[in-house]
């Protein structure tokens, strides 16, 4: 049943966009630079260690970790090469997450899922209070620096899109993650270890 509310619900948004006007307006500017972004990734992928996130976007803790502590990662890890950061949406909180992680996996095709969840966390409703709207869903992907809606729009269906939510379901499911937001590091092509986010700094040696 969930299945098939997410994709009336996604049927609903794709009219909305179609219905919307303009491209990026930008707000205030993201701090995450697009050049880096592959999909749910961030950063060289030829980066020793990779940090992957699982997160769900009603989550408030996943937002004071996107708009406090992400930045410094960037500016201290990612942007010399040394790690590259992955962003697995789960929805664990409800509807709002579901709604919200469509469109954010449909941005990723364009390569601007994370300039699109940054926005998604600094405009957080009340938990579960249905936020997150048509209106609400437009308004952000149009302030996403770079994001063409129209594009957005016909994402919706494409199955690239609805594979990423598959995989990062069965990636949690199998790194056994029952909470957001949940940090694993892998390094040297090893396996996902689960880390807490204030351990990233002796696990890489320091700053």
């Amino acid at each position: 049943m969930l299945g098939v509310a997410a994709a009336v619900a996604a049927l609903i948004v794709v009219a909305a966009i179609l219905m919307s006007q303009g491209g990026a307006e930008d707000n205030g500017g993201a701090p995450l630079p697009p050049f880096q972004q592959d999909g749910v990734s961030l950063g060289d992928p030829d980066a020793p260690a990779t940090l992957i996130e699982f997160a769900d976007l009603q989550c408030p803790f996943c937002a004071d970790y996107a708009t406090e502590e992400l930045p410094r990662v960037i500016d201290s890890y990612v942007r010399d090469g040394r790690l590259r950061l992955e962003l697995r949406l789960l929805a664990f909180l409800g509807p709002d997450s579901v709604r919200g992680r469509q469109v954010a996996h449909a941005a990723a095709l364009q390569d601007r899922m994370w300039n699109y969840t940054e926005r998604f966390f600094r405009s957080q409703g009340p938990e579960n209070s249905g936020y997150a709207t048509d209106s609400f869903l437009q308004r952000l992907a149009r302030q996403t620096p770079g994001l063409d809606v129209d594009q957005l729009a016909d994402d919706f269906a494409n199955p690239e899109a609805e594979a990423l939510t598959r995989q990062a379901e069965r990636l949690g499911r199998r790194l056994q993650v029952d909470g957001t937001p949940s940090f694993h590091l892998v390094r040297d092509g090893g396996e996902p270890e689960q880390i807490e986010i204030d351990q990233l700094d002796e696990a890489l040696g320091g700053e």
